[in-house]
Formats: C-alpha cells, structure tokens, sequence
C-alpha cells in the first residue's frame, strides 16, 4: 500500500516523465535513482528512498512493469505527449484504488464515512484527525477486516491524494473540505453510456458503481452504517454541491420541476432558480458533454 508511505504526486510525476525520457534506454531501479537522488544532493544518501517509494507507487497502480529485458517500462503508451503523467496517475486512481478496496482499503472508505455523516470536513489539527480515525475504525462493520487499521499519519497522506484526484480541496485553515466535482466529471461517460438523459434513480444506480466511494456506491455502503437509506433519496451535502457545479458550469442539466418527488439536494443549500431547478429535488439529469469551462 504504497499510500502508507511519504509518495507525492507530482513526485510521482516524475518519475513516469523520466521512464518515458529514458525508455530506449536501460531503466531499473538503480539507474532511476541515480538520476532523481544524484549523491550530491544535500540530505541525499544511500539510504534514501524517495525514488524506491515512487517506484512502488508506479507499479502498485499498474503504471510501470519490468519488461522481459528486466528494465522498468510505462505499462501504457504516449502519443504526442497524452496522456500526461498526470492524466495517467488519476485514471489509474479511479481503476484501482477507488474503484476498489483491494490496493488501499481506507482511503475511499474514510471519504465516505466523512461525507455520508455530513461531517464538514477532515480537519488539519493531529488530535482531531486522531479521533477521526478511531471513530471510523470503531464504525467499520465486523465483516471488515481491521489489519494496518487507518490512523491520523496515514489520514494526512489520504488528504494530500484526495486533493489532488480531484475529490476536494483544503480551505485556508488546511481542513480538507470534501467536494468531487472534478471525480463525478471524469465520470460521466460511464454513467450516461450512450444515453443523454437519464432519470434520477438510475444516474444514482449508475454513479454509485461507477462511483464506489459516493452515494450508494459499495466503499460509501461499507462506511454508511445506519447513516444512509437510499429510499430516503437525499444525496450527501458533497454530492449534492458537486451535482449543482455541473450544473452551473453547463456540463450536466438538472431537471428539478415544483413537483418533483425525486432525489433531493437540500444538503448544499437551496439551489433554486428561475428556470430548470424550481424546487430542490431532482428528477431527470440531462448530459451535455461540453468541456468544462
């Protein structure tokens, strides 16, 4: 589980960027280190391992493999510099650590804990995410094995990824404020398939799988405990406010008419207006596939 330890991502980046520069060349362990650790790098020595980590990390999410030569390649092709490194790093995110929990079994399980309980957010000061942590660990349910259970230096490596996959941001007091914006976009072509418009039970169907770590998705069921009953239909206040910037930015439509009986959003505010949301309940999600501005 390569986030139990001090990997950065755009570290990480890095060392992808160097195996792609050097891939016509011999590529192993050692030589990578000597390029991204050169010994006379003040604090660097031979017990140094920053590059071994990231390393790690790469194969962990299937990003680079030995080849039958023995040298370290990228397990995927680049064609005109796409995907970038970082491109490539979330995808591999949302394949094998939030899709499921078999990599890293908290860190999409915590996210759901905090948004499914309305928490207002994972905060920056140790003793508080040290009590975070307890709290869920005690909630897991007893089916759920609890070996290398979370705690609070695991939880501040999570923070620094679940920023930087796009599942929230920090405000100025360096508390982790959960929204998934930018993960429900990434999305959205496996939840609409071919379809364009689709009404409100089935998107949160289709999310929740595509989703694992949202709204009766399998990781957020696991953390939900008695907190969440999808017949209720009320969306988390995170899902709730990513679904309205969607909106707003004109990449999905939601249809919320006065008389509406499906899913509702009352968890980020009113979102009324004077046109498609007239009340604070969905029923229908129209996808307007058009970059996000």
């Amino acid at each position: 589980m390569f986030i139990d330890n001090p990997t950065i991502p755009t570290q990480l980046e890095v060392v992808l960027d160097q195996l792609h520069a050097i891939r016509q060349k011999s590529a192993t362990a050692h030589s990578v280190k000597t390029l991204l650790q050169p010994s006379g790098l003040p604090d660097v020595n031979e017990n140094s391992s920053q590059a071994a980590l990231h390393l790690r990390a790469a194969r962990e999410l299937g990003l680079a493999a030995e080849d039958a030569d023995g040298h370290l390649r990228l397990t995927y092709p680049i064609r005109e510099g796409k995907p970038s490194a970082k491109v490539a790093i979330i995808d591999a995110f949302d394949r094998h650590v939030l899709s499921s929990p078999d990599l890293e079994p908290w860190f999409g399980r915590i996210y759901s804990y905090v948004i499914c309980r309305g928490e207002t957010g994972i905060p920056s000061e140790g003793g508080l995410r040290k009590t975070l942590c307890e709290q869920f660990n005690n909630a897991l349910p007893a089916r759920i094995e609890r070996t290398n259970p979370l705690n609070d230096t695991k939880l501040g490596q999570y923070v620094r990824w679940f920023t930087y996959v796009g599942l929230g941001w920090r405000d100025p007091s360096k508390r982790f404020i959960p929204d998934p914006t930018d993960r429900l976009l990434r999305s959205l072509p496996a939840i609409f398939e071919s379809s364009r418009q689709m009404e409100a039970g089935a998107f949160m169907s289709a999310m929740a799988l595509a989703c694992p770590e949202l709204d009766g998705g399998a990781l957020f069921l696991d953390a939900a405990d008695d907190q969440y009953r999808a017949s209720d239909r009320v969306c988390t206040g995170a899902l709730a406010m990513a679904l309205r910037n969607l909106h707003d930015e004109e990449v999905i439509q939601l249809d919320c008419p006065k008389d509406s009986q499906g899913w509702s959003l009352e968890r980020a505010g009113n979102v009324r207006d004077q046109h498609t949301l007239q009340s604070d309940r969905f029923d229908r999600v129209l996808y307007a596939e058009v970059e996000r501005k």
